[in-house]
Formats: C-alpha cells, structure tokens, sequence
C-alpha cells in the first residue's frame, strides 16, 4: 500500500525528517576582532610580578553556528616588549570554559620576570600547529634584542613557580569542543594582561575560527544508536479521538519502549527537536490559527509541551533543520487556495525562534523536502506534474539556489533519503509496478540511478530509513497481516542482505511511512 492508510489510527499521512545523515560535513567560521575593543594594553605595576595592569578586552561576536562546536583557533597581530610579563586568554561566551593561550613565558620559579623577547608580528593559535612550542622559540636566541617568530603554535599553560620549561602544550579543541549553538553563539573574548612594569604593547588585529558539526539523528531512532528504529503507533482508546500508543523496537536489539502520546487524529511529526541525537515523540494537532500545533515529548528531559504552529490545512510532514544547527525546526507547507495559487512554506527557527515563510510551489504540487546540497539546512523541494507523464522536482537550495530535475512519474510516492551516503538527499519515488512496490533513486553523488523492486504493492507500506546504521538509507517496507505474529518489517539493507523484523498487527501504522501525496 503506497500511500497513508485509513482505519484506526488516522487518515492523515505521516513523514519524518528527510535528512538521513550521522554527521554531515563540519562548516568552518571566522570572525574578525570587534574593533572597538583592539588596542593599548595597559602596563603592569611595579614590584616582585605579577602585578597586573588593567586589562585588553578583545572579543569577538559569535552568530549563527548550529550543531556542536569542533574546533578551535584564534589569530592575532601583536606587538610587546617582554614576552615574560603578558597573559593572555581565551574564554568563551559567559566567561566559561576558559582557556591560557600564552602566559608569562620562561616563569618557571615565584617572583620571576620570565623571558626578555618581545612579541612583533601575527601569531596564530591552533592545535593543528603540530606541537610548535612558543616558549621554546622565545627563549632561543638574543633576549630583549629578538622578536619571537611570526607564525603558527600551539596554546601552552602560565609560567609559574615549578612551571617546566617549556611546558606541555595544552588543547584549544579538547577544551571547548562540545559547546551547542547557545553556547558557542554570543560574544568571545580574548584578554590581555600584562603583569610587570617599564614594557608595553598593543593588539592591532585578531580573529576568532570556529567549526561546528551538525550531528542529525536517523528518522525514527528513538535510542540516539545511529539505527532507525522499528515503530508503530496503534489506536489502543478506540474511535477518531482513541488515545494513541507508541511501540518503539530497537534495531540493533530486542528491546523496545511504548509511550501514549496524541490521539487518533493526530499527524505524527517525531524529529529531533532537542538536539540530542534522539528522535522525539512528536504530534501535529490540527485546528484554526492559534490552536493548531506541535506538541513533543523531548527525550532529554520527557517533559511534553506545545507549540502553536499552522492551522487545519497544512502540511505538517515537512519538519526538518531548516536553519542548521542540528535540531529538527517546526514547519507546515500550505498549498495554494486554488489551481496556480502560490503554496507556502513556514518554519520556525530552533536557533533564533523567528518563524520564516518561504513562497515554494503552486497548488498542486507535493513537498519533497530534505537537504539535497548536503550543507547541514534543509531544501525547500516540490514534486511537479510536467506533462507528458513525467515528474519535474524544483528544489531551492540554499547554496546553489534553484535547480530542476525530471525525475519519475507525477502520481510516484516521493521517499526521499541519503542512499548513497554522501550527506545528501537523494532524488527518490516509488510505485506499483505489476504488484511489486518499484525505487526508485538518483545518487547525489554521481547522477546514477538506481532502480530495485522491493515489497508488494497492495498490501506494504513504504519504510525507508537508516537500519543497519552505516550511514546510508535502506530500501524498506512494513507489510501488515491479519495472521497473528505475521506482521513484519522488511529491510534491503545498503550492507547487504535482507533483515525480517515481526513487529505489530493489523490496524497498525509504521511511524517511518513517508508522504503520500
């Protein structure tokens, strides 16, 4: 059965995210010193040091990374006798965590200067800089009449009393590697000290280089394992406003979870709303402007709350990250009123919270999102009726801008998924053919297309999703039986070979049935 069932559960169609990557590729950001914070930095008080002078605050003001923070590096063009009397530090937005990036280089007993070089150049600051040693270069050669070397080192720990010389190196990534959107976003600064009297310098440039990696969990993966789960949801309160159940079967085990959330009426939307890696239980109720809405039950904290969005109508099967910072965005797309009419697409960003419209498509389309350019946001994508019985997908990137594709018949099941594991969504549809459910794929990575039968047209539901956990979407379907203990997933795993998994009964939906349109 290609499409949405009726019965128990709901006539209304199901989708989850389309985007089927682990990890999609890490996005690198750098941002300029704000310039009113660069300049002097003011001298240190005379006697045994430190004694620190007022401090050079430079930051850096820190937008629009999603995902979680990868690594780390920070530039700067400075100038200042005495390399032994300044400190500098890096730290984050709120002040933590924090990290010495050089310190007061060659003290290594109570009360001492340290070392005479001066600094005079650009410097950089990574833990790509192969174990370069600063202290080691500014200590080799002619005092106070050298300048260290420009160029690029490693961050090291505060000369202090017993401090070696040089000290180990220390770790920008291992440091602040991990921060989330919220806590890498906001404002960074870099300070300056200088803790001894009689030499003096200035910052004339920095930069901040962050790279993020947006991390999505596989649609229908409950347990966060990098394995789309087996999941169905049953009517178990009876009639159109019966409660709802949730089973959800581990696919690497036999373990499984049940949960009663919405009612029979209900859209069922999971995705991951809260950025854990874990699919959320999730549900659109539909109703007029203002009533109508997602309610979710996150898994990190199993505190169920509501969120207006949309109005009786929408489509609420096109939830994804439209912004890119790695958490599932609340969204509708609503159809033109009449024949040619312009449709809509609103979302609601999880990083800025400002809901975002996009005019994509005409009356009659059918949304096909996803992330087809593989840059961590989803695509605004429809499925086309070209004529001649063929199939048009307009896609609206957010990199390349609009691109077109004729691909499949106009009356296909769009199934999109990463089939080729390249971090992108694939072209995808399938149809009956002779009884036999017919995929249909383009591969993102080089335009070949696949095409494989797989399920029975009557009676399966299309399942697509990542079961195996290697990174690639499985062809899959779920075939329902009135034979007790019969009822059963069905997996062409991308690894090979085909995985049965009973799990069920008539009268049952499988979460991971896609749009039927």
């Amino acid at each position: 059965m290609l499409g949405h069932r009726q019965g128990q559960v709901s006539v209304f169609h199901l989708a989850l995210i389309a985007a089927l990557a682990a990890a999609l590729p890490a996005s690198a950001a750098t941002f300029p010193a704000n310039a009113g914070s660069l300049g002097a930095i003011a001298d240190g008080g005379g006697g045994t040091p430190p004694i620190y002078g007022a401090s050079r605050d430079v930051t850096f003001t820190v937008g629009g990374l999603g995902g979680t923070l990868s690594t780390v590096s920070v530039d700067v063009t400075l100038t200042h006798t005495w390399v032994g009397d300044l400190d500098v530090v890096l730290k984050a937005p709120g002040g933590a965590p924090s990290l010495v990036v050089v310190s007061r280089i060659a003290v290594t007993t109570a009360g001492s200067f340290g070392d005479s070089s001066n600094y005079s150049g650009a410097y950089s600051f990574s833990d790509a800089a192969a174990g370069t040693n600063i202290w080691t270069v500014a200590t080799t050669g002619c005092d106070d009449l050298c300048n260290v070397a420009a160029g690029s080192y490693r961050t090291t720990g505060a000369g202090a009393a017993g401090q070696t010389n040089p000290p180990p190196v220390t770790s920008l990534n291992a440091t602040f590697a991990g921060l989330t959107a919220p806590q890498m976003n906001g404002t960074w600064t870099l300070t300056f000290r200088d803790g001894g009297a009689g030499d003096t310098g200035s910052v004339s440039a920095a930069s901040l280089t962050l790279t993020s990696t947006i991390t999505l969990a596989r649609p229908v993966d409950f347990t966060g394992d990098g394995r789309s789960d087996f999941s169905i949801v049953r009517n178990t309160g009876g009639g159109p406003s019966g409660n709802i159940t949730w089973w959800n079967g581990d696919a690497a085990s036999t373990a499984f979870t049940t949960q009663i959330f919405g009612i029979a009426t209900d859209f069922f939307t999971p995705g991951d709303f809260d950025g854990d890696g874990k699919i959320d239980i999730a549900i659109w109720r539909p109703g007029a402007a203002g009533a109508a809405g997602f309610w979710i039950l996150p898994s990190s904290t199993l505190s169920a709350y509501f969120v207006p969005f949309g109005q009786t109508g929408d489509d609420p099967t096109v939830q994804g990250d439209y912004d890119g910072d790695g958490k599932c965005d609340l969204a509708v797309y609503r159809a033109g009123l009449a024949a040619g009419d312009q449709s809509t697409w609103y979302y609601k960003s999880s990083l800025t919270g400002a809901v975002v419209a996009t005019s994509w498509g005409k009356n009659g389309d059918f949304p096909a999102p996803g992330d087809y350019d593989g840059d961590g946001k989803f695509d605004f994508a429809i499925q086309r009726n070209n004529g001649g019985g063929q199939a048009i997908f307009w896609i609206k990137q957010t990199t390349a801008g609009v691109v077109t594709y004729v691909f499949g018949t106009p009356t296909d099941l769009v199934v999109p998924g990463d089939y080729d594991g390249d971090g992108k969504t694939d072209l995808a549809t399938v149809r009956g053919v002779g009884g036999a459910l017919r995929w249909f794929y383009r591969r993102s990575s080089d335009g070949v297309i696949i095409t494989q039968d797989f399920g029975l047209s009557s009676t399966d539901f299309p399942c697509q999703g990542d079961y195996d956990g290697d990174g690639r979407t499985d062809i899959a379907i779920w075939r329902p039986s009135a034979t007790p203990g019969v009822t059963a997933f069905w997996v062409s795993k991308s690894s090979g070979g085909v995985l049965i998994r009973q799990w069920g009964q008539n009268g049952d939906y499988p979460v991971a049935n896609f749009n039927s349109h």
